[in-house]
């Protein structure tokens, strides 16, 4: 089957400055997210309402916020990856197209998003190391979906493969991801909603108690879905550099 095919000859402007380092690609990610910041937040912005149904009614709303994890999500990350890409070919990237690729992906991004998931907490139990080994060779797999046109299988090979023999620093570079959306926008949301409820009704005893009672998920959520357009930027300038650095085409699970 056919291996990685790397676009660079006909794609320079999402080809350039290839790296693995975190900061460079965050920093270039935060240069590249303005034109598209909108498009992709409104991509995003779905994720939001389980979080506010959980906070409601915890059991329909991890009923409902399962099914967006493994259905809904895909999808809409499959559009925001496209629209990403078409931004780094210097095209014009529309919401509708971005819409309408990823839903002609659905069936493959679904079933990919579920077998990497399935996969990944197979791992989880055997002390927990191989989730997170398989977990960081098949992170690409929705990527060479949506911009490679892969199946499901041939999306998790392709990701395999691409990442095969760069494990320790796709493994950091995706590190700097899961530290945003879990550390970073969440506790920024904490301490913006916890000043806000502070000012206006300052109930608790200390400013600290009050990020602790203010602090909800909702806020967590919010501040991860502002910074998920930058997240979405970094994983293709991530997927392009792998397959800049890889420099040739490799055997389909080599």
């Amino acid at each position: 089957m056919k291996g990685v095919n790397l676009v660079a000859h006909r794609d320079p402007s999402a080809m350039q400055n290839a790296t693995l380092s975190p900061i460079p690609l965050l920093q270039r990610s935060f240069e590249l997210v303005g034109p598209i910041y909108w498009p992709l937040l409104i991509l995003a912005s779905p994720g939001f309402i389980p979080a506010i149904v959980t906070e409601l009614t915890p059991l329909f709303g991890g009923i409902l916020n399962l099914a967006y994890v493994l259905i809904v999500a895909p999808i809409l990350g499959g559009a925001a990856l496209w629209l990403v890409d078409q931004h780094l070919k210097g095209q014009a990237p529309l919401l509708g197209n971005s819409l309408d690729r990823a839903a002609s992906k659905a069936v493959p991004l679904v079933f990919a998003n579920i077998l990497l998931v399935l996969i990944v907490l197979l791992g989880m139990p055997l002390l927990v190391l191989p989730g997170i080994y398989w977990g960081v060779r098949l992170a690409f797999a929705l990527c060479a979906i949506v911009l490679e046109d892969k199946g499901v299988t041939e999306g998790l090979g392709y990701s395999w493969n691409l990442v095969k023999g760069r494990w320790w620093g796709v493994f950091w570079a995706l590190l700097m991801v899961v530290f945003m959306a879990m550390i970073v926008a969440p506790f920024a949301g904490a301490f913006i909603f916890g000043f806000t409820v502070g000012v206006i009704s300052p109930s608790a005893e200390t400013f600290a108690d009050r990020i602790v009672e203010a602090g909800s998920p909702v806020a967590g959520i919010a501040a991860i879905t502002a910074v998920v357009p930058i997240l979405n930027v970094y994983v293709v300038l991530l997927f392009r550099s792998l397959q800049q650095l890889k420099g040739q085409a490799v055997s389909y699970w080599g």
